[in-house]
């Protein structure tokens, strides 16, 4: 069986079990109690339980070392499990080759350890996760014994759960999806297909990052394997990177596998959405050059407009101040015109004409904008 850390939820489940069974031993003498506190504050001590809460820790009933040793008791009082052990290694040894189910158990739970499963719950309760993880193993191994799968190993442990896996996909229950293949890839993590399938449920799950690295570490395994380029392909898309679509994904998908029909049109359509980008900014680029051939404005609306301005400055406009400062320029000799003079009537009808093309004034209408 494989080792587990000191500190793994396994090992302090174990140690709380046989703390709550210290706890429950009446001692035969004075010094018979003094050593059982001793052993029980050594066991707290190394493995960071507190012994007074052991009882209370959490540990299911069916953990108590009393009933489980009561329950593997025969009548001569020998330990079934003994029997139940031999007559699995015979087993496994003539009919199903591979290792007994308490040695599988060891190691599935010491390559969970190895990559943090224990720590990775919501709410970080590593006793939800240990009953989680015992579950699953449960599940896997009676479903591998229905299939007939052959060898009890870690490889066919590791082949169900990929398989329940591609069921939850399927299911369209994409967080199981992507546990299970997790759990796959932890007891078999040079497996380039359970990596590309976890990428499927990333993807479907909108975590398009998680699932481009899971694609490249599958291509690291197996350089050659086309699927897991067509689904980098597919995550670059889904992110928007239509480039980076066809030049690190279906490009080399394609090349692979030349008559894949769906990787030519995820190609197709990647390069429409080049098109449509493309165009989108020519038509942007068309709209700046315009508003700054007429006039330098960045703006593509209308030109605002101010009520009032106009007729305010037609308003303003001082004819007589005006005719002062003309006449005040006027060579010597050339009559001048001062303020109170009556001027002829054709300056009058060239300034008033002036009025008409400068502010649009037109005689005999009126400004109705108001309303009633």
């Amino acid at each position: 069986m494989a080792n587990l850390k000191a500190e793994s939820p396994l090992c302090r489940r174990i140690v709380s079990s046989f703390i709550d069974f210290l706890n429950s031993v009446e001692p035969g003498s004075a010094s018979d109690a003094e050593s059982l506190e001793v052993a029980k504050d050594c066991l707290s001590e190394a493995f960071k339980i507190d012994p007074s809460a052991a009882s209370t820790s959490g540990v299911p009933k069916s953990d108590s070392l009393v009933e489980i040793f009561t329950s593997q008791t025969g009548k001569n009082h020998e330990i079934k499990s003994d029997k139940i052990h031999e007559n699995s290694r015979a087993s496994s040894t003539n009919d199903t080759p591979g290792v007994c189910e308490d040695e599988l158990f060891g190691q599935f739970f010491g390559a969970l350890e190895k990559v943090h499963y224990f720590r990775t719950t919501s709410n970080g309760d590593e006793e939800q996760a240990l009953d989680r993880a015992t579950h699953l193993f449960h599940n896997a191994l009676m479903e591998m014994k229905k299939s007939g799968r052959g060898e009890i190993d870690l490889k066919n442990l590791a082949d169900t759960f990929k398989l329940q896996g591609n069921k939850a996909m399927q299911s369209k229950i994409y967080s199981d999806a992507i546990e299970l293949y997790s759990v796959a890839i932890a007891l078999c993590d040079d497996n380039a297909v359970y990596y590309c399938n976890r990428a499927a449920a990333y993807t479907q799950n909108n975590q398009h990052t998680k699932a481009i690295h899971d694609c490249h570490k599958a291509i690291e395994i197996d350089p050659n394997y086309s699927k897991a380029y067509s689904r980098l392909g597919f995550s670059y898309y889904a992110q928007g990177k239509y480039r980076e679509a066809i030049d690190k994904g279906f490009r080399k998908a394609l090349e692979l596998d030349p008559d894949n029909e769906t990787v030519r049109g995820n190609i197709q359509a990647a390069e429409q959405k080049l098109r449509e980008a493309h165009q989108r900014a020519e038509r942007g680029h068309s709209s700046s050059s315009w508003s700054y051939s007429n006039g330098g404005s960045r703006s593509h609306g209308p030109i605002p407009s101010f009520p009032g301005f106009m007729a305010n400055m037609a308003d303003s406009f001082d004819i007589s101040g005006m005719m002062e400062d003309i006449s005040s320029e006027l060579p010597e000799g050339v009559r001048r015109i001062n303020p109170g003079d009556v001027l002829p009537e054709e300056i009058y009808e060239a300034i008033r004409s002036a009025r008409r093309e400068l502010f649009g004034e037109h005689e005999g209408t009126q400004d109705n904008s108001n309303g009633h």
